[in-house]
């Protein structure tokens, strides 16, 4: 991100001309007006359009990963008694038991042996479906 903001910085100064540097009018003669002024690509301009850049960047990028928390959040809110779950290590199990307020949940992974795990709530990666439990 940097290098970008530092790529867009030397553009901008290579376009604008120098301050104090005299440009001759069509004559030949000094043009006597605003040292400086940069014309399109001046500081007058860059400003605006690296806010206008970053409003856009902060629009694309974090709106949807905000949307992304809030799915997870609201699944995970929603966890009952006999949901198959696929953990971050590639866990994947039956909740055995949960409560709304606590940040543990105990799973079950072996249904042979009754084997139960005590697993952080912020592990759950994803809820299987219905139809996803039948291919298993």
């Amino acid at each position: 991100m940097a290098s970008f903001y530092h790529a867009c910085w030397l553009i901008a100064v290579q376009v604008s001309p120098k301050v104090g540097a005299e440009v001759p009018a069509a004559g030949g003669e000094v043009a006597g007006g605003e040292e400086g002024s940069g014309g399109l690509f001046g500081l007058g301009f860059f400003i605006p359009a690296m806010l206008v850049v970053m409003v856009l960047w902060i629009m694309l990028m974090k709106n949807p990963q905000q949307r992304e928390q809030a799915r997870t959040k609201e699944k995970l809110a929603n966890l009952k008694k006999n949901d198959r779950v696929v953990t971050a290590g590639g866990i994947i199990g039956t909740v055995v038991n949960t409560n709304a307020d606590g940040e543990y949940l105990t799973i079950r992974i072996d249904e042979t042996n009754n084997v139960k795990m005590q697993i952080l709530k912020q592990s759950i990666v994803r809820v299987m479906k219905d139809d996803e439990k039948a291919d298993d």
